[in-house]
């Protein structure tokens, strides 16, 4: 890429993430959004649509990040307490930029693990083609990344490590008696 075209759209990103983090996505305005990240309207609009474009794009983005950070998609199924402590170990690794993207309500909860879950199985259908058809497989793993996301981000205040282990060690259990 040429890198004229990366420093305007790192300007865009971190204008965007700074304004994101002071209010919610409807209230934020091309107008100043394009002030704070010093481009005109027209040069944003070579990149991207709308403001909800580049939160799409950077969502996206980061759930990409997020599942990099995972070594191995097919724990979930063979190894569930493993895969549940990757992946919240990922979200603190990957914390800040989350919290930005991802506020605390249930609509940005559901976003995010609703992209995830669809990230991590596209993953897993690549090397396991016999589970996107399988009603039990799909379940079981949808059980355990929503379960997973949603267990860990409503405890993230709490000691993360201890939030990691119960958390594991439920996972363990539940899949142990499946």
């Amino acid at each position: 890429m040429d890198l004229r075209i990366q420093k305007t759209k790192n300007s865009i990103f971190s204008a965007f993430i700074e304004l994101r983090a002071a209010k919610p996505l409807e209230k934020i305005t091309i107008r100043e959004l394009t002030q704070k990240a010093n481009i005109s309207k027209q040069t944003f609009y070579l990149h991207f649509k709308d403001i909800y474009d580049l939160s799409e794009y950077l969502e996206n983005d980061a759930i990409t990040s997020l599942v990099a950070d995972i070594p191995n998609p097919d724990l979930i199924i063979t190894d569930p307490a493993a895969a549940a402590r990757l992946l919240c170990t990922a979200f603190i690794t990957q914390g800040h930029l989350f919290n930005i993207l991802f506020p605390d309500d249930d609509r940005s909860c559901g976003v995010l693990t609703n992209k995830l879950e669809a990230r991590i199985k596209e993953l897993i259908f690549i090397t396991h083609p016999e589970f996107k058809d399988n009603l039990e497989k799909n379940i079981t793993i949808s059980l355990l990344i929503q379960g997973s996301v949603h267990t860990f981000l409503k405890y993230k205040e709490e000691d993360t490590e201890q939030v990691i282990e119960i958390l594991a060690d439920t996972i363990g259990r539940i899949a142990d008696h499946s």
